[in-house]
């Protein structure tokens, strides 16, 4: 007997085919011809993709369906919505007082100082404004008049080969044409009066609701209590929370910013001797509450202003203090309190300042950035509301815990 018939049978040499390589078995041969990309072939993901795509697309749909609705009663409730907007806007400026005044003074007596004070400040601005711009409109039409002729009479002695009779054809052509529309222009006052009815209806609305937002707004939550359950209470109250801060952070900001840009701008104007410095220094005060477009508008009337006033050097000096204000109102102050208060792309701004001054003229785009720093607190809400439902999405590199580990 051979020592290899003899061994033991678990030592026997393995019994090759006939090649001297074995031969590759059905994976490894596959793998070779690429067959791992058939392995993760899934035959039903675009069945999937395709269900999920079509679920999504529903979902937006009936959203979109909503919104339409919404935009119709929005609408047809725009006399109502109007005054409830601004009064949700001057109650989040006027509530740190009223939350003093509450101290010291019941509930409703606290909310009509805050008010009554709030109308005395207006009124005193429109006292000290609206005077001045009678005087200052009289100033400037003089002033624009003999401006007019010394860049008439600067005109006709450039090499230009221009003449002065010419230039006062042209002039008396503008004038003939201004005094040939006064009309129109009377006829334009005349429909803005017109609308004075409904704009005061809005402003005593706006009042009123304000009052009582100011008395009874910390009620109106748990009042909503009663006809939702604690789930939805609970992210109502979530909600409607974030919107009020956002709100009344944005309008703080917003008006220490416009103040700034007033009295400076107005200062400046002042020392110029602007004809219309106190009305326009008012003008750039509510003009910066729409932000970007409002700074360049007000900006240009008060550079137009200078302009008739005394020409050229005027002018490029009020655009220097106007663009110069708003540098240091945009890299300064800017940043500093609106920048921590709604972290919002210029971008975004002022898409939504075009969007909603598009739809809505100027009303829309005074409310452009409110709307979308509410849009913002919704949608953070749901996305951490959603983050929290899936704690177990947050990524793979997170350590799941004893918990997680032990299931």
């Amino acid at each position: 007997m051979t020592p290899a018939e003899s061994g033991p049978p678990d030592r026997q040499p393995p019994i090759l085919p006939s090649s001297a390589e074995p031969s590759p078995g059905p994976s490894e041969g596959n793998e070779r011809h690429g067959a791992s990309t058939a392995r993760r072939f899934r035959p039903n993901a675009m069945a999937d993709g395709l269900k999920a795509s079509a679920a999504w697309t529903a979902r937006g749909i009936i959203v979109l369906a909503g919104l339409v609705i919404l935009w119709y009663v929005t609408g047809a409730l725009w006399s109502i919505v109007l005054p409830t907007l601004f009064a949700l806007l001057l109650a989040s400026v006027l509530w740190p007082l009223n939350r003093v005044l509450r101290k010291i003074l019941p509930r409703i007596l606290a909310s009509l100082v805050t008010l009554l004070g709030f109308i005395g400040v207006v009124a005193g601005i429109g006292a000290l404004t609206i005077p001045t711009i009678a005087s200052g409109i009289t100033e400037l039409t003089a002033l624009a008049q003999e401006n007019v002729r010394d860049m008439v009479d600067f005109a006709s002695g450039l090499p230009l080969d221009l003449d002065s009779a010419n230039l006062d054809r042209l002039v008396d052509t503008a004038l003939t044409e201004l005094q040939s529309n006064v009309g129109n222009i009377i006829s334009g006052i005349t429909a803005g009066l017109s609308e004075l009815t409904s704009g005061t209806i809005v402003v005593l609305l706006s009042l009123v609701f304000t009052f009582f937002f100011l008395k009874d707004g910390d009620r109106f939550m748990p009042w909503a209590s009663r006809w939702t359950n604690s789930t939805a209470y609970g992210h109502a109250a979530m909600i409607a929370n974030g919107t009020w801060k956002a709100l009344s952070h944005y309008i703080f900001a917003q008006a220490t910013v416009a103040l700034v840009d007033a009295v400076f701008i107005g200062l400046g104007l002042v020392l110029l001797d602007i004809p219309l410095a106190i009305p326009l220094a008012v003008l750039v005060f509510f003009s910066a509450f729409i932000p970007v477009v409002g700074a360049v508008v007000s900006g240009l009337v008060a550079t137009l202003v200078a302009f008739l006033a005394y020409g050229w050097v005027s002018a490029l000096l009020v655009l220097g203090l106007v663009v110069l204000v708003q540098q240091l109102e945009s890299n300064f102050i800017q940043p500093l309190l609106v920048g921590r208060t709604l972290e919002i792309h210029p971008v975004v701004v002022l898409a939504s300042v075009t969007a909603g001054g598009t739809l809505f003229g100027i009303v829309g785009a005074f409310f452009a950035v409110p709307t979308t720093a509410v849009a913002i607190v919704v949608l953070q809400y749901l996305r951490d509301q959603s983050i929290e439902q899936h704690p177990a999405a947050a990524g793979p590199e997170e350590d799941p815990g004893p918990a997680g580990a032990a299931g």
